[in-house]
């Protein structure tokens, strides 16, 4: 089962989102400090790390940078809402406007592609 990291700063979309990702068959974990995440991504790996538009940019940028030198193999969906500050390391980004449908279908598909390059 992959796992997944969810951070943001508001409760009930989290939450919704969790729910849908779970639904899919991911193993969740919420975050929604900075400390939690960072510590969340000290203790466990996780294939996919979905940082939302509700955490402030300079935040994101910092687990996003915590992310990629501890486990360089998370790939990370951002979330935005206008802007699009500190995304270098986003392996794909999205909009706030984006059904937590399709956040599951963007998750399936980075699950895949990392299960697909373990297989070769």
């Amino acid at each position: 089962m992959a796992r997944v990291l969810l951070v943001g700063y508001i409760t009930e979309l989290l939450q919704e989102r969790q729910r849908m990702l779970q639904a899919a068959g991911y193993e969740v974990t919420l975050a929604s400090s900075l400390a939690a995440a960072t510590a969340a991504i000290e203790q466990e790996f996780f294939d996919v790390a979905i940082l939302g538009f509700s955490v402030p940019d300079d935040d994101r940028n910092q687990m996003a940078q915590t992310l990629k030198q501890a486990r360089p193999s998370t790939k990370i969906i951002m979330i935005y809402f206008s802007s699009l500050k500190n995304t270098d390391l986003a392996d794909a980004l999205m909009q706030t406007s984006t059904s937590a449908e399709d956040l599951v279908r963007a998750v399936n598909h980075i699950v895949g592609a990392q299960n697909r390059e373990r297989l070769a």
